[in-house]
């Protein structure tokens, strides 16, 4: 005899042999797929962590010959690895910075109802909307000598004398600078939207309760919006650190030195000079970096909606 106060038991559900056989069509039809996807990530990423840790050079056709933990003590005493970490790091930390400063004040100013609001945030997509190849070019075009728009208009605004000729990419701290000020153009509505987004969120009772007691713009700002918008800005800030670490296609426009970013370097490596051990090792250094990231960026994310629950 059943417990009165006993769960009910679940029924299995019942399947005819119809539905056997599609359920045995639909994993036949996964399988070439699952096949695309485990021969284009997986075996990538395991090779070049067996790779990383073999001495291997395609072009001088000797086997691949194991040294353990050796790419990875050369690359860390190759100067030209930590020139382009350090150009990698002066490029994030410039152009993150100023897309942060850039946006915030972009994200309160469209937080605002005025005439026009939805046509200016439609207008700050396109530079993001834009692919960063072509950006890069028509940057690249903008700092030429002589007939570059950033020479011609400090000509005209006669803050250059008519007889300067700059060479605005003539090296490569330059060159990391001005591609720096090019993703910043580029990357600055991005950060404006998850702040703009950060900024809705709060709640507006806040500010009514803030205008009784009398506080101003500038105490609203300091005592609600940014402790607010505190948790959004940390994800946003994180994030465009991970996509800033890895510039590439905007560097191989500017310039050919292989030093202006640890990504650009790590290509070089693998498909110029077919260090395969070599390049391997440095990936997976950028990957770590990376993944650690992408952890503090969960554990933010995790908070951030703890936060809001």
């Amino acid at each position: 005899m059943a417990e009165p106060n006993a769960a009910p038991k679940r029924k299995r559900a019942k399947y005819t042999p119809a539905m056997r056989q599609d359920a045995l069509l639909a994993y036949v039809l996964l399988v070439p797929t699952l096949y695309i996807l485990f021969r284009i990530f997986v075996v990538p990423i395991f090779q070049s962590s067996v790779w990383s840790l073999y001495k291997y050079n395609l072009m001088d056709g000797s086997d691949p010959k194991p040294v353990g933990l050796g790419n990875y003590a050369d690359i860390f005493k190759l100067q030209d690895f930590w020139t382009s970490m350090g150009n990698t790091v002066y490029f994030t930390v410039f152009s993150v910075a100023a897309e942060l400063a850039i946006g915030f004040f972009a994200a309160l100013l469209l937080n605002h109802a005025f005439k026009g609001r939805l046509l200016f945030r439609g207008m700050i997509m396109i530079p993001w909307a834009m692919l960063t190849l072509v950006s890069g070019l028509l940057w690249n075009w903008i700092y030429q000598p002589g007939y570059g728009a950033l020479t011609v208009v400090l000509h005209n605004l006669h803050l250059l004398p008519d007889s300067s000729n700059p060479l605005w990419l003539s090296s490569s701290t330059k060159v990391v600078t001005f591609s720096a000020i090019a993703d910043i153009w580029k990357m600055t509505p991005f950060m404006t939207l998850l702040l703009l987004a950060g900024l809705q969120s709060i709640p507006h009772s806040l500010y009514e309760a803030a205008v009784i007691d009398g506080a101003g713009f500038w105490k609203k700002l300091r005592h609600i919006t940014v402790p607010q918008l505190l948790p959004t800005a940390i994800v946003a800030v994180i994030l465009r650190i991970i996509g800033a670490y890895r510039v590439y296609d905007i560097l191989t426009v500017f310039t050919g030195d292989a030093k202006t970013s640890t990504s650009y370097l790590t290509y070089n490596y693998a498909f110029r000079y077919f260090y395969l051990g070599k390049a391997s090792a440095m990936a997976w250094v950028s990957t770590l970096l990376i993944l650690i990231l992408v952890i503090v960026y969960m554990v933010l994310l995790k908070r951030n909606q703890d936060s809001h629950l």
